[in-house]
């Protein structure tokens, strides 16, 4: 088990003291078995034990403490319980997820339920003598975290602080009586990340293990039954890298054959890093458990191949998609995509859309018929965004159905088919089908061809609601985009309601930014035509890097976004076979933001550094004020 990094108490974070009783609530033993945040934790043998899920009496009772208090409306609980009850994520994490909530008004409402103390793990300080106390997998399994110690008492941060298991488990561990306090399971889920995921794994010992029981001259593969073998050290290994890229929340694994190894990267937030390199010895081993687990044939290396994981961490269920490909040398480069769960759609706010363009969105993906489109490079985050607006239409009344390649997320309530090229199951035939299966909505994974485009604009006109993704950098160049692929222009306005267009950008560590003035330099490219404004002084944000965020200085993602409404005289346009440019114009002069004043925006809140804008939308920034 890997060890808990050295921390050093940041200046503005004075290290925890043990929590005394808090005004107005006293430790006593709290009512009944109602875990504290929304579902109950994994259970310790998550491989074994079925996941508890929370009962809605116990999520009622958090509800209406935060009804009586004014801080949501028994509608907004109503409809949260619901959500969890679907998707088994807790209650309480919904509603900040919502931005219903704040994780403040969560954590007093949950130690006013469970009677205890609560404490935002964001805002002390542990020792490391401290948190090696419990074992990291038992830790993260009951969501538990050590935070001080007060005499011969262990004070625990926990998600369920009512679990008396776990605290006489506790107890029997470290010799000591454990002390609960509440803290919310967001704030569970950063802090233990911060202490043991956000660092890079030691390989150094499972590498060992193998090159023992390995021949040091042989690069032959291990038989396919050694490969079965979970106690296998080279089994082990592939496990461990796929548990870390979970663990790390990267998108994608590339696995490249370099000269005497073989390099593995993550891309995380959209940019490729250096995790592993492994022997060439090795390599034909590693490549063949990749294969056995991905159901593709071990003895083809000639051509390219397919294949698909399911793979279990934590007790939650991840579909790999697995893709090989020949390169030099008799030698395959393999990428291994992960797609998430449900659980993962998150709402529009957390997805970085303002309140207007929420607005914009709603009275598009709200209305009875029409297409939708979301337009983008590769990994801008487009079926991100389609899954949310199905999520907010998903209910009994209607008949959603997609097609799509791959299923990316697997969402309850909805009928969703998977491209089969070699049945003839391509997006425009299913389309076809689809239409015969009385539905409401239908999703298409992209619009690659004249057929499914002229199979998604008749399902337009015959009454049905459109969403699908397509190629395309900006809203205005979709229109050209589709004339091209052999719509007519007229057609168009009968059946496209609007396109978004929209990019990825990370964002700055809250940990670790600072202020500071921009250059000369700086300012030109922010403002390439106002020299009044370059005269000006401005204050810019970048983060410095700290242990949160693996010192990159980055933490986490934001969404651009530029959304066009086909009005009357977008239309018009369109119909009359304008220049993109002009559109765009007319578009931006009716209260269209480009995606560059959607990065300028986040820019100037500090919310993304410059060098991000620039690597995202290049050194013209064009029109930004």
């Amino acid at each position: 088990m890997s060890q808990a990094p050295h921390t050093q108490p940041p200046q503005d974070k004075p290290a925890v003291q043990a929590p005394g009783a808090a005004a107005g609530a006293t430790q006593t033993k709290p009512q009944g078995n109602a875990p504290a945040d929304g579902s109950a934790s994994a259970p310790q043998q998550p491989a074994k034990q079925p996941l508890h899920r929370q009962t809605s009496q116990e999520r009622q009772r958090l509800g209406e403490i935060l009804v009586a208090e004014g801080l949501i409306t028994q509608a907004v609980a109503n409809e949260c319980i619901k959500e969890s009850q679907q998707t088994g994520q807790y209650f309480g994490a919904i509603l900040v997820r919502n931005g219903q909530i704040t994780r403040e008004q969560l954590g007093k409402a949950l130690a006013k339920q469970n009677e205890v103390n609560y404490v935002s793990l964001g805002k002390i300080h542990v020792d490391e003598d401290i948190l090696t106390l419990l074992p990291e997998e038992f830790m993260l399994n009951n969501k538990v975290i050590p935070i001080a110690k007060d005499g011969g008492k262990l004070i625990v941060a926990m998600v369920e602080p009512n679990k008396r298991r776990v605290l006489d488990e506790i107890s029997f561990m470290t010799g000591m009586r454990a002390q609960p306090v509440v803290t919310t399971a967001i704030e569970f889920s950063e802090a233990f990340d911060v202490f043991f995921r956000n660092k890079q794994k030691d390989y150094s010992g499972l590498f060992k293990e193998i090159t023992d029981s390995f021949d040091a001259d042989d690069d032959e593969a291990l038989p396919e039954m050694d490969l079965l073998d979970d106690s296998n050290p080279l089994v082990k290994l592939v496990n461990s890298i796929l548990d870390e890229a979970i663990e790390r929340e990267a998108s994608d694994i590339h696995i490249e054959p370099q000269r005497q190894n073989l390099r593995i990267r993550f891309r995380i937030d959209g940019v490729l890093i250096n995790v592993l390199e492994v022997p060439e010895n090795m390599v034909a081993s590693f490549n063949t458990r990749l294969k056995v687990i991905a159901k593709m044939d071990i003895a083809e290396y000639r051509r390219p191949q397919d294949g698909r994981i399911s793979y279990f961490n934590q007790n939650v269920e991840y579909n790999i998609r697995v893709n090989t490909l020949p390169v030099g040398g008799n030698r395959e480069k393999i990428v291994l995509r992960i797609l998430r769960s449900a659980g993962s759609i998150i709402d529009f706010p957390q997805l970085g859309f303002n309140d207007k363009d929420i607005k914009k969105l709603e009275a598009l993906y709200k209305a009875p018929y029409g297409i939708v489109l979301a337009v983008g490079p590769t990994g801008s985050g487009k079926s991100t965004t389609l899954y949310t607006m199905l999520h907010k239409i998903n209910d009994v009344t209607r008949n959603i159905s997609t097609v799509e390649d791959p299923i990316e997320i697997k969402v309850p309530g909805i009928n969703q088919s998977q491209v089969n090229v070699k049945a003839d199951f391509t997006f425009a035939s299913a389309l076809r089908s689809l239409l015969r299966q009385d539905p409401d909505v239908i999703m298409i994974g992209e619009i690659r061809d004249e057929e499914t485009l002229e199979a998604a604009i008749h399902a337009s006109l015959t009454g049905h609601m459109v969403f699908s993704t397509l190629h395309s950098n900006t809203t205005a160049a979709t229109v050209t985009r589709l004339v091209e692929m052999g719509a007519d222009p007229q057609m168009i306005c009968s059946s496209v309601l609007g396109v978004l267009a929209q990019r990825l950008a990370r964002t700055i560590c809250t940990d670790c930014k600072v202020s500071y003035e921009a250059s000369a330099e700086e300012k030109q490219l922010i403002f390439p035509t106002r020299q009044d404004l370059q005269q000006k002084k401005l204050m810019l944000y970048r983060g410095e890097g700290c242990p949160k965020c693996n010192q990159s200085g980055m933490l986490g993602r934001t969404g651009l976004y530029e959304i066009m409404v086909f009005d009357r005289k977008i239309k018009q346009m369109i119909n009359d076979r304008r220049l993109s440019q002009e559109i765009e114009d007319a578009a931006v002069a009716a209260g269209m933001k480009t995606l560059h004043m959607a990065g300028m925006e986040k820019l100037l809140k500090g919310v993304i550094c410059l060098e991000e804008l620039i690597r995202i939308l290049g050194v013209n920034l064009g029109r930004t004020v």
